[in-house]
């Protein structure tokens, strides 16, 4: 199964709860999600209009369940952005993530292992 077709239900429903939790006057916005591997941290925000998001519990399970389901399946990220916006009667989005950068090995830890 490919990577797409095994996040879509969540993503699918993840975005459909972000637009809900938006106000209505919103014509897009951004959910920018954060983790350390430990906790999770999110905004849902328009740079562009004053009014705030409220982020239901709904729109927080499925935060945490994008995470835990794509951490399973070696997918760990440390930020996911959510944008959408609509065009005509239709809202669009797009998804993407940061995932931690490979450590390197360090000189002393090389040796060490050597030894």
């Amino acid at each position: 199964m490919d990577k797409l077709h095994e996040y879509n239900d969540i993503t699918s429903r993840l975005m459909s709860e972000t637009v809900a939790c938006c106000p209505g006057q919103w014509d897009r916005g951004v959910l920018t999600i954060q983790s350390d591997g430990i906790g999770i941290t999110y905004q849902l925000k328009n740079p562009d209009h004053p009014d705030k998001a409220s982020i239901s519990e709904l729109l927080r399970d499925l935060i945490d369940e994008l995470y835990v389901r794509m951490a399973r399946h070696g997918d760990a990220w440390t930020e996911a952005t959510a944008s959408w916006w609509r065009e005509g009667n239709d809202c669009k989005f797009n998804v993407s993530y940061v995932y931690p950068k490979p450590q390197k090995a360090r000189w002393w830890n090389i040796l060490a292992k050597r030894a």
